[in-house]
């Protein structure tokens, strides 16, 4: 639990941390003000906001830090301060969970971003998601911080291990898994490195940086990667994080890694 209580590089809150006077402890709760702070950008679109090339840079954002130097750069208010949806950093869900697991950490609770899949945005489909997991004292409650959807079962969201070993063994189909615009393997493949990344507490976005990946057809399965995958993977469902980006160094993401 002291692992994922301390921040990491990206989860560091830094120079905003005064910042945090007066915010919440409770999970849920701190969960509420970071959606006060954020925008989802499909959010954005269905409510027909148009936000200027500057602000929709903010999607490339990487790091606890560099999110509040966003939102307070918009809006200087305390940030237990909900803003108006024009006022909020744009961005997308890799975002929410960051800062909520952030503030989480900084305030005293063990907390974890996980990558995976939602099942409750369409029917029948396991749509690429990031939410938090954060101990209760008991055990992990899994919660989306972008919806507000809390204590998510496994109808609800599967983790990038979890979904990757169900496919790999026959127990779900590859093709349901995806974002609207790539779906089957490529999308399984690419969550499970940023699950085992984000178990190891090394938080990014998008898999463009691992050259390990860019296999063709992207969508097929390929037998050589998905084989060292399955060991990777194996490895994470047994809690053996840190052995699994030894083993596998070309698969762990770059300290300049950014979200796409």
């Amino acid at each position: 639990m002291d692992f994922y209580r301390q921040p990491s590089a990206t989860s560091d809150l830094g120079r905003h941390r005064e910042r945090l006077a007066g915010l919440p402890a409770e999970p849920e709760a701190l969960g509420a003000v970071v959606r006060g702070l954020l925008i989802h950008n499909y959010t954005a679109s269905v409510q027909g906001l148009r936000f200027s090339d500057a602000r929709m840079s903010h999607m490339e954002t990487v790091g606890a830090a560099a999110i509040l130097d966003n939102v307070v750069g918009i809006d200087a208010a305390a940030l237990d301060r909900e803003r108006d949806a024009e006022q909020r950093m744009f961005g997308f869900c890799y975002h929410f969970a960051l800062l909520h697991c952030a503030l989480l950490r900084a305030t005293g609770t063990p907390a974890r971003i996980r990558c995976g899949f939602a099942g409750y945005f369409v029917a029948d489909h396991w749509i690429d998601h990031w939410v938090v997991e954060y101990w209760d004292g008991s055990r992990w409650v899994i919660t989306d911080s972008q919806t507000g959807r809390s204590d998510l079962t496994a109808d609800d969201f599967q983790d990038g291990v979890t979904a990757w070993n169900l496919c790999r063994g026959g127990a779900s189909q590859s093709e349901a898994y995806g974002n609207g615009e790539l779906w089957g393997w490529d999308e399984l493949r690419g969550s499970l490195i940023n699950d085992v990344a984000a178990l190891n507490k090394v938080e990014v976005a998008g898999w463009y940086w691992c050259d390990r990946l860019h296999v063709e057809p992207l969508d097929q399965p390929h037998q050589e990667l998905d084989a060292s995958l399955d060991v990777l993977a194996g490895l994470a469902a047994d809690a053996e994080i840190t052995k699994a980006f030894d083993l596998y160094p070309d698969l762990r993401p770059p300290a300049d890694a950014v979200a796409r």
